[in-house]
């Protein structure tokens, strides 16, 4: 028998995916009874979802959009998926020492179903990771102001270490930032040069 977690997960899915659904084209579509429907719908209700009705036989189902954040709910792979590029972020340090990743991977496998804890344990006893050459690298904070400045296309000063190991500070017009596997670099326009100048590496 399917498990609840695993119907929520499937109503939720059948919810997303159309306006409107009747509690029997829902019954049908999960091989449940009517009663079943009614009892998960309840359920997501409590969890935050907001489900609409109407009432009657023929009265549909549909899940309202609403600006309030909603439980996150993922499924086997899905939080597979996550827990893997949160182990790569805290593996490869590509945010630096920031802990916000380690806490996150910490909370996230906690809640791992077993079969999904194992399938990720098997990572940690088989993957290795050999250590990469770069500069100082960039917290989550820095890289998310960076972003931010960009799509503004704001203006910053920031400063600058020459590869003959001269300090200067630059203002800058922020354009992308770009990831080569080892080193963040933020590409802007040097406000005191010609336009098409170098970028201003960020680590």
């Amino acid at each position: 028998m399917i498990s609840t977690s695993s119907r929520l997960l499937q109503l939720l899915s059948l919810l997303w995916s159309r306006t409107s659904w009747t509690a029997g084209e829902l019954a049908q579509r999960m091989d449940v009874t009517e009663r079943t429907v009614r009892r998960d719908v309840a359920r997501l209700r409590d969890l935050g979802y907001d489900v609409e009705s109407d009432p009657g036989h023929w009265g549909g189902y549909r899940l309202r959009e609403s600006r309030s954040h909603l439980p996150l709910v993922l499924d086997d792979e899905e939080a597979l998926a996550v827990s893997v590029a949160l182990r790569e972020a805290a593996q490869t340090r590509v945010l630096g020492d920031d802990q916000a990743v380690l806490s996150a991977l910490l909370k996230l496998r906690q809640l791992l179903p077993a079969r999904v804890a194992s399938r990720l344990g098997a990572m940690d006893d088989v993957f290795e990771h050999t250590t990469r050459v770069c500069g100082q690298p960039l917290s989550s904070g820095m890289l998310a102001g960076l972003a931010q400045v960009c799509r503004r296309s704001e203006r910053i000063t920031l400063s600058y270490r020459s590869m003959q190991g001269t300090d200067t500070v630059r203002d800058v017009d922020p354009y992308r930032l770009v990831f080569t596997g080892n080193r963040w670099y933020l590409v802007a326009l040097d406000v005191a040069r010609e336009p098409g100048g170098p970028s201003a590496p960020t680590g």
